[in-house]
């Protein structure tokens, strides 16, 4: 309208909007595609990262509010993009083993299938590589310390491990595996292909928890080892039946290395609640006191910790499908290697330098203790403290009647003095 004029002036109306119309829109909310495409490079990194801390890390680089549901499913769909589905992982388990065995000959990889209905599905896997092999056999002290742990992926499987200890006391990776739950079978074929892996090793002893399954397939496949059970489960078992505090005793008695002390301790323990002795030739019938163990093993340990050690290193890759998980492992072990070896070509001399640390920390101290020689080689030790314990010690022999010096290794507190006197 031209008011000069009183006249109307028609234009031509283009129905075409640049800005953005809130009617138009389909969602005002995040999807599950757009998480997976932001999640993608933040699980590439960290692939342990569950749901929850992954909400949190997504609200905050995104300034927005994301539901849980849609970063579950989000996350589900960026790990089928970084390792395939689930599905895929299972049937790739079989190019990984052959590839492992065309690089690392001499390695133990089993993968073992059940059939349903005429269909093919996995059922266990086993894996001990050459070099983790070969280590054990040539470099580390007879013990084992097998265990498992839950994974947390979409197959609610477990974990488990063989783990043996090194010169330097550090937990040593020999064979993992997954098998869907701790079974007596699934134990018992663990620990077939363990013995394949390693061979009839003599003397040799396995520490386990009070898993029965794993009791009975231990005695089934390796009679001849040493079983032990960690002592701290059975504290866990016995103060819970029991309770009280005599049951303080129980912790001398493991860990005393003369058969004598640990009778003692016991007979205080009997006296105080006589089902005690009968709970525990009953319940707890392996060896879990360092006066039982067999001193040419020379490893004193009374807990499974080597075994939960290796649980608490793996606990971030629990999540990842089967065949990413193995891969995973593969890669931390030969990273483990490649340091330990790195720190190894440093090291000097007949002696872990761990070793002389620990030796010369014990050498202080040692003033409440008398020598007395009775010749160039032989000593009787006298403790001036409240103990009055009086102790032989044999240098030539690597013994001491407190019975520490056969069963670890290393020279006691007494051999100690008789050496430095």
């Amino acid at each position: 309208l031209h008011l000069a004029t009183d006249c109307w002036e028609v234009t031509k109306f283009t129905n075409h909007h640049t800005c953005t119309s809130s009617g138009r829109r389909k969602t005002t909310t995040p999807t599950s595609a757009w998480v997976a495409s932001k999640a993608i490079h933040i699980l590439g990194t960290d692939s342990g990262m569950g749901p929850k801390e992954l909400q949190k890390r997504l609200q905050e680089d995104q300034k927005c509010k994301i539901n849980y549901d849609t970063v579950a499913k989000g996350r589900s769909l960026a790990m089928i993009q970084l390792h395939g589905s689930w599905e895929e992982n299972f049937h790739m388990l079989y190019r990984w083993r052959a590839a492992v065995m065309e690089r690392s000959p001499g390695s133990v990889i089993e993968i073992d299938t059940v059939e349903v209905d005429g269909k093919v599905y996995f059922n266990r896997f086993f894996c001990a590589f050459s070099p983790c092999i070969t280590g054990f056999l040539t470099g580390c002290r007879p013990y084992l310390s097998v265990d498992s742990t839950a994974l947390n992926g979409l197959w609610k499987g477990h974990l488990a491990s063989a783990i043996a200890i090194d010169g330097n006391n550090w937990m040593y990776p020999l064979a993992f595996g997954f098998f869907d739950a701790e079974t007596t079978d699934n134990w018992t074929w663990f620990m077939i292909q363990l013995l394949k892996a390693i061979g009839k090793v003599s003397p040799l002893a396995i520490c386990t928890d009070a898993c029965k399954g794993l009791e009975i397939a231990v005695h089934r496949v390796f009679p001849w080892a040493e079983h032990r059970e960690c002592f701290n489960h059975l504290m866990q078992n016995l103060i819970k039946k029991y309770g009280g505090s005599v049951f303080q005793e129980m912790y001398p008695a493991a860990r005393s290395y003369r058969a004598q002390v640990h009778e003692e301790c016991m007979d205080t323990i009997k006296k105080a609640c006589t089902d005690v002795a009968l709970w525990l030739d009953t319940c707890h019938k392996l060896i879990w006191y360092r006066s039982g163990f067999n001193a040419e093993i020379k490893c004193d340990y009374v807990t499974n910790n080597l075994a939960e050690c290796f649980n608490n290193w793996i606990r971030d890759i629990k999540a990842l499908p089967i065949c990413e998980l193995a891969d995973t492992c593969r890669e931390m072990i030969m990273t483990l290697w490649n340091r330990r070896r790195r720190i190894g070509n440093k090291f000097t001399g007949t002696i872990l330098p761990a070793n002389l640390h620990q030796l010369r920390a014990r050498t202080r101290g040692l003033g409440h203790l008398s020598v007395v020689h009775a010749d160039i080689t032989t000593a009787e030790v006298w403790d001036n403290s409240s103990s009055h314990a009086r102790h032989v010690v044999r240098t030539h022999e690597q013994s001491c009647t407190c019975q520490e010096w056969q069963h670890t290794g290393k020279p006691c507190r007494h051999a100690l003095a008789v050496i430095t006197s």
